[in-house]
């Protein structure tokens, strides 16, 4: 008996199919494409999970490279392998939405291609939040230490995270006892700094302090 059609992309795991995954992407791309518009017209490059590009995407703009995880590479505007095909500090913006656990080598290829000033844009799901308790097993779940010594081993300054998703409340308080924490998803935000030079001190101030004129 021949197996049953299935309009699964061949090969895809069946993670981030599920409505309330759907519905937790489609959040935070509308959350993310309010902070783009007012960054800099940097080229950018985004990182979408397996399986998870929406059909009704437009396509991304010349300065644009938009990949989806497809087994040990990427698929989209562009097909290549993990290493990702670009030069270094050519973007200025980098969008990884829920890598898996073992995304070190991966943040690395993501600071590589970042230029300085250029920031990383990384969405985790929230290890607190009950909505975890929702997706089943389709997002990856990883401890915020684990990013947060990723992030800084590569020497990225760190913002404190933003919380996507529904507030969740207390008991019967008033909309002051929000917990924003709580929420489904976190971003943390990520920027490439590198070191100011340090001038030399004046001949005049080596000595002590500069005499008075």
């Amino acid at each position: 008996m021949p197996a049953a059609a299935s309009s699964r992309q061949p090969g895809a795991p069946l993670r981030f199919r599920r409505a309330e995954a759907d519905w937790l992407l489609a959040e935070e791309r509308a959350w993310l494409s309010a902070q783009l518009a007012a960054r800099p017209a940097r080229p950018w490059l985004w990182l979408a999970p397996p399986a998870s590009m929406p059909r009704d995407w437009p396509l991304p703009p010349p300065r644009g490279v938009l990949l989806c995880a497809q087994g040990d590479g990427y698929t989209g505007t562009v097909r290549c392998s993990a290493s990702l095909p670009l030069a270094n500090e050519c973007l200025g913006d980098v969008v990884l939405q829920h890598p898996g656990r073992d995304a070190g080598a991966l943040l690395a290829e993501c600071e590589r291609v970042l230029v300085e000033g250029g920031r990383l844009w990384l969405f985790t799901l929230n290890p607190w939040s009950p909505y975890r308790w929702r997706t089943a097993g389709d997002l990856p779940v990883v401890a915020p230490g684990k990013w947060l010594q990723r992030l800084r081993t590569l020497g990225l300054q760190l913002d404190a995270p933003h919380y996507i998703g529904p507030c969740w409340r207390m008991g019967h308080a008033g909309a002051a006892a929000r917990i924003a924490p709580l929420r489904a998803s976190c971003v943390w935000v990520a920027e490439k700094r590198g070191l100011a030079p340090v001038a030399p001190l004046p001949v005049a101030w080596r000595g002590g302090a500069a005499p008075a004129a």
